[in-house]
């Protein structure tokens, strides 16, 4: 099986020692032209990868700020099948920035796994984040996106048992999301003890490479985490910046702007 975009830019910051930025967008929020021209920014940014969130009408996991963006996008009349055909608009330009889908097991599920699957790499996308999947769950998802060439990232929280965090590290490919935070998404990450010690743990445990999220906005937050972990990832923060931005201008070039200084900001995070 060919290795693909998310792979080789993880693998890449794994052999240089490096860490990097994986910014969350919500597909469709402020219109598909706005969602275009922010990963097109993201990806001049020098994001390692993006998660482009797929809406849906009862986000469990997510906090305010998600469920907010999640609903404008769905009143929009945004779709998988429409934000999928995005992402194949979006690669006829040239676009090689990684990026995973971050949905809810009903969107795919609906379309049905192995149709769901080909659809997405046809459409240019290169993995799968399902966070109501659990490894055991998962297998026919696992194996029809692996098929078409997709990775699955699975989740390990500071409450996993041992054999949770090692199912799900075995399981995923690409990256192991590392939860830094219980509850919801958008609030703070505590960085404290013990939010470091489960990092400093997790890395002990796998040699798979690690993303962290759920609550990271700052550059300091960056650099804390990626002394444990080659990814940190931003959703409720970026998405809570671009929107401002957008309720300000309605302009996707501003939004895009917007995107890159909050990507560059974060960015200071990332120890040389």
């Amino acid at each position: 099986m060919n290795v693909n975009r998310i792979e080789r830019a993880l693998h890449a910051l794994q052999e240089s020692e490096h860490a990097g930025i994986a910014p969350y967008v919500t597909a469709g929020d402020g219109g598909f032209e706005t969602t275009k021209a922010v990963l097109l920014a993201l990806e001049a940014g020098g994001a390692t990868c993006v998660e482009l969130g797929v809406p849906f009408s009862d986000p469990i996991a997510d906090g305010p700020v998600l469920q907010a963006a999640a609903e404008r996008s769905l009143r929009a009349g945004t779709t998988l099948t429409k934000i999928l055909a995005m992402v194949r608009d979006l690669r006829r330009t040239g676009c090689v920035l990684p990026i995973a889908l971050f949905s809810y097991a009903n969107p795919l599920y609906s379309m049905g796994w192995r149709n769901a699957a080909k659809a997405s790499r046809e459409a240019g996308v290169d993995g799968w984040l399902v966070p109501d999947i659990v490894p055991f769950q998962g297998v026919d998802m696992q194996c029809h996106a692996e098929a078409e060439g997709l990775v699955c990232v699975h989740f390990a929280a500071p409450t996993s048992s041992p054999e949770r965090i090692a199912s799900a590290a075995q399981a995923s490919r690409g990256f192991l999301y590392a939860i830094g935070r219980l509850g919801v998404t958008g609030g703070n990450t505590s960085l404290d003890a013990n939010t470091l010690d489960f990092l400093r743990s997790l890395r002990a445990k796998t040699t798979m490479p690690i993303g962290v999220g759920f609550g990271l906005r700052t550059a300091e937050q960056v650099t804390a985490v990626t002394q444990h972990a080659e990814l940190a990832i931003v959703g409720s923060a970026f998405v809570e910046r671009l929107r401002a931005r957008f309720d300000k201008t309605q302009s996707p070039g501003a939004v895009a702007e917007e995107a890159h200084s909050y990507l560059s900001e974060l960015s200071q995070g990332l120890l040389p």
